[in-house]
């Protein structure tokens, strides 16, 4: 098969995934501490390219290396905060600064997270609606007698002006090292630990939105699309010369 073929084959795998992946940041422009993700591409392999020629002092000449296409190499998330909003709900939280509120998800067992909208379920446990409990720095869940509670500035909730927990906000040496198991939920194989004093600030009745750029989003999407056009186009002129030389080059008669 031609060498071509597997660069345009490869141009529009790679598109296709890095489409796929903007399509999920604007489908969740509006999901509470979403963090916006990207694609990594490298080059799959490389060849020197060296001159042909009889003549010895032209064919000495390397040209450069070359590459027969690029794959999608992995994915990173773009941890950077996303802006504030209020809500005046007491029990919609947002984390300014380093950390993650605690949750013990149903489906994966303890999970990170950004997403502050909680709810008091009907046993009187702080939730996350569709995943699990939030846990307070015992790992416990959060108890409370009612929505009439305060949250200070780094994590204790009073209830009657009485301190009667705090919550796990939780970090991790090397956010590289998060996994998405989720939509904007995280897990690590190397651990987390309790945020340390004075890294995060906690804030009552607001929430932190989406930290995708919808600008930023559209417009790559438009010039991937249009990439992926352009590989579809020299994919069937390819095609075209195959069917050219298997038909009519070398036809006798």
């Amino acid at each position: 098969m031609d060498r071509g073929f597997y660069s345009v084959a490869a141009g529009l795998l790679t598109g296709q995934k890095a489409v796929n992946v903007m399509s999920n940041n604007v489908a969740n422009v509006n999901t509470a501490g979403y963090k916006s993700q990207s694609t990594l591409q490298t080059s799959f392999g490389e060849y020197l390219l060296s001159r042909i020629s009889s003549l010895s002092n032209v064919a000495k000449d390397n040209i450069g290396t070359g590459s027969y296409m690029t794959v999608n190499s992995g994915q990173t998330t773009n941890f950077s905060q996303g802006s504030l909003e209020k809500t005046g709900r007491n029990v919609d939280m947002a984390i300014q600064g380093d950390g993650f509120f605690l949750v013990q998800s149903d489906a994966y067992g303890q999970v990170l997270t950004r997403n502050g909208q909680f709810e008091i379920n009907e046993t009187g446990n702080l939730i996350l609606p569709g995943v699990g409990n939030v846990l307070n720095s015992n790992g416990q869940p959060v108890t409370l007698n009612g929505s009439d509670f305060s949250l200070s500035f780094d994590g204790k909730i009073l209830e009657n002006g009485v301190e009667t927990q705090s919550l796990y906000i939780a970090n991790v040496a090397n956010k590289n090292d998060l996994k998405e198991v989720g939509t904007g939920f995280f897990q690590t194989q190397n651990g987390f630990q309790a945020a340390g004093p004075n890294t995060f600030t906690t804030i009552q009745g607001s929430i932190e939105k989406s930290n995708t750029d919808m600008t930023t989003e559209m417009s790559q999407m438009i010039s991937r699309q249009n990439n992926f056009q352009s590989c579809a186009q020299v994919l069937k002129i390819y095609d075209r010369i195959n069917e050219i030389s298997a038909n009519q080059v070398g036809k006798i008669g």
